[in-house]
């Protein structure tokens, strides 16, 4: 009797049989995320096409959580990173500036990293909307342009009134739309700039899975 309690004493928890294995929640394995489903996401640092160059890194957090069957899967601050696949300056007289940016990764709290297959929703808190399924465009300047035209002509209108009469209120308008035209010409149009806090929302492409 005292050897068979001295071996269960060595063995210890072997000895007294198999336990349900528990797994915290912040641990558990992904469930699957359906593809159509929108996850919003906000931008951590700016995206400008004044500096952006292509394969540079885009840094966002979740916005919202996500839920399958009732229970949070994607927790609200979940990171996701992404590149610049492309970037455009606005045209010097055509043109809109237009980023196209691509998610790529998400990392849980857990530290399980999954890749993300999707493409753009909607986009707030910026100038611009939307162009394509990865794509976003900058307003368009051309009221921006015509009123820098009017301006200048309005301008050199009077100013040639004041010298020269009627006369040089034509002839001060003509060189004052000149000036507005050339100011157009070999001036840029804004660029477009996503802002830290920035909301794009990422619809999926594919079932988001580990």
């Amino acid at each position: 009797m005292t050897a068979l309690l001295i071996a269960l004493f060595l063995l210890g928890p072997a000895a007294q049989g198999p336990r349900d294995l528990q797994i915290p929640n912040e641990i558990k394995p992904l469930r699957i995320v359906p593809s159509g489903s929108v996850i919003p996401v906000s931008l951590i640092t700016e995206i400008s096409t004044q500096n952006a160059k292509v394969g540079d890194g885009i840094y966002a957090r979740t916005v919202f959580p996500i839920t399958v069957d009732n229970e949070i899967v994607i927790p609200v601050g979940t990171y996701v990173n992404g590149r610049v696949v492309n970037s455009e300056r606005a045209g010097r007289i055509s043109g809109n500036a237009a980023l196209t940016i691509n998610f790529q990764t998400m990392v849980l709290p857990s530290g399980l990293t999954i890749p993300i297959f999707g493409s753009l929703g909607g986009v707030s808190g910026a100038t611009g909307q939307r162009r394509g399924e990865a794509t976003v465009e900058g307003d368009s300047t051309k009221g921006a342009d015509a009123g820098a035209i009017a301006g200048n002509a309005g301008v050199g209108a009077g100013i040639g009134g004041i010298s020269s009469g009627a006369k040089g209120v034509a002839i001060g308008a003509g060189l004052g739309t000149v000036a507005g035209v050339a100011q157009v010409l070999f001036g840029r149009g804004d660029d477009l700039v996503l802002r830290p806090g920035t909301t794009i929302e990422i619809v999926l492409d594919r079932p988001l899975e580990p």
